[in-house]
């Protein structure tokens, strides 16, 4: 398993980001995932939005560092990778992550406004990633 897809089944959800989560229109001084993320090892970015259905988030793999950029993971760069994760309970968003022809499922918790964890699985097999905001 590569060491992107670790990253990004711990972000699984969006992740996760899937990882591709559903956000209601944020208040004022209301934590939210969406904007620029990056893996606390510095391998990866990803691109957190609001889904076109609008009630869920979407993770998109935007960048690459140069030790991560091999023929597998360039295939899923500037990809929608996490869809269709929901809220489950404050900071909190429950979703699947399809990667390389797997679904991952996973929670994604913003633990403060700059900082986000991606708790993945894949049966047995669980990660966890964290990640900063950029």
């Amino acid at each position: 398993m590569t060491k992107l897809l670790k990253s990004i089944i711990a972000f699984t959800i969006a992740s996760s980001l899937a990882f591709p989560l559903a956000i209601p229109a944020a208040q004022a001084g209301e934590n939210t995932p969406i904007g620029s993320w990056q893996t606390t090892s510095g391998e990866s970015r990803y691109e957190i939005t609001t889904c076109k259905s609008g009630k869920a988030i979407c993770a998109k793999l935007v960048w690459l560092r140069s030790d991560a950029r091999s023929s597998t993971n360039l295939k899923h760069l500037n990809k929608v990778i996490l869809t269709g994760a929901r809220p489950v309970q404050a900071n909190k968003w429950r979703g699947s992550l399809n990667y390389a022809g797997e679904r991952l499922s996973g929670s994604l918790t913003l633990i403060n406004k700059n900082r986000l964890r991606l708790n993945g699985c894949n049966f047995v097999f669980c990660k966890t990633i964290n990640f900063k905001r950029i």
